[in-house]
């Protein structure tokens, strides 16, 4: 397995990757699965700060880093880079390019690039705004504590993917694609990524109905579901969106920024504001920071939360 044969597809989740990956891997070269998240599962040792564990993963990498100082003729990071790519190879069997589609990558952009940089590498935005609203009605949140499982994904990702993209926009291997424009006018954008990877294109790649490759537990219920994506799309989104949600997702629009989400593509915006709802969530504790119930505004916050948040702020 070769890196210039892998293709990466990085977004925030809930943000049409798993679409995209379907289109993409619906002709015979190209093959793929579910989200594989192998990369998150080893790259802690060049970026350690992703692991939460009862060990203490920071010595252990010092550890490490102390062994191979001593062995200096032996390169880890290449060692690293051929045991990856092995794990890659049951899936090229006889198809040209691997599709390794885990949304969550955004967290290690910089790393793939620095292992694989002769991979090709998709970024996928979608409106922050839509992926929060999609987020909690897939998944049929009730709370902000269940939020909180994607505070990451929806405080860091967007400027994180438009970053990385700014610093590569010169870089032939990296796609820059917007959800909307991919929705909008499938075909058009779909032939000029086919014509990037390098792989013929025909609009026979549009029907998608018989492509199982991605199919998994992971990633999209809509597209995973045996009753099929209409039927389970429709029940899904019969979801409402709380109060208390509605007030979160404008004060998450404030926090963006006006400015932040024109440059990420999206210029026809609702108007935001600062609520209490936003800035509950937005200090709400984090596995790896200091409760937030231990400081001495959270009797303030709950108070407050409690009593006027439904109350339209």
């Amino acid at each position: 397995m070769k890196e210039e044969n892998l293709i990466f597809i990085v977004s925030q989740p809930r943000a049409g990757s798993t679409y995209l990956q379907n289109l993409l891997s619906n002709n015979k070269e190209v093959n793929t699965c579910s989200e594989p998240w192998i990369l998150l599962n080893f790259v802690n040792q060049l970026k350690p700060e992703l692991v939460r564990s009862k060990i203490d993963n920071q010595l252990a990498i010092g550890a490490l880093h102390n062994y191979l100082k001593k062995y200096s003729n032996f390169n880890y990071q290449t060692c690293l880079k051929n045991y990856l790519l092995s794990l890659y190879s049951p899936l090229s069997g006889d198809y040209q390019f691997v599709i390794d589609k885990t949304p969550r990558y955004w967290e290690i952009l910089d790393e793939i690039i620095e292992l694989f940089p002769n991979c090709k590498l998709i970024v996928l935005h979608r409106n922050p705004i839509n992926v929060l609203k999609s987020i909690i009605t897939t998944w049929r949140l009730t709370s902000f504590k269940e939020l909180n499982l994607f505070r990451r994904d929806l405080l860091y990702a967007p400027k994180k993917l438009h970053n990385f993209c700014e610093k590569h926009e010169n870089n032939k291997n990296v796609y820059s694609l917007n959800y909307e424009f991919l929705i909008e006018n499938t075909s058009f954008e779909l032939e000029k990524i086919y014509k990037w990877i390098g792989i013929p294109f025909n609009e026979s790649v549009l029907k998608t109905d018989s492509n199982i490759k991605y199919k998994g537990e992971y990633g999209d219920p809509f597209q995973n579901s045996r009753d099929g994506y209409s039927k389970t799309k429709k029940k899904l989104q019969a979801t409402t969106i709380s109060k208390p949600f509605k007030n979160l997702i404008i004060g998450y629009g404030k926090f963006l920024g006006k400015d932040f989400l024109q440059n990420y593509g999206y210029e026809k915006l609702p108007k935001f504001k600062s609520t209490l709802a936003f800035n509950y969530f937005l200090h709400l504790r984090e596995d790896d920071e200091r409760s937030f119930a231990t400081s001495k505004n959270f009797k303030w916050y709950v108070k407050h939360y409690f009593y006027k948040i439904m109350f339209g702020n």
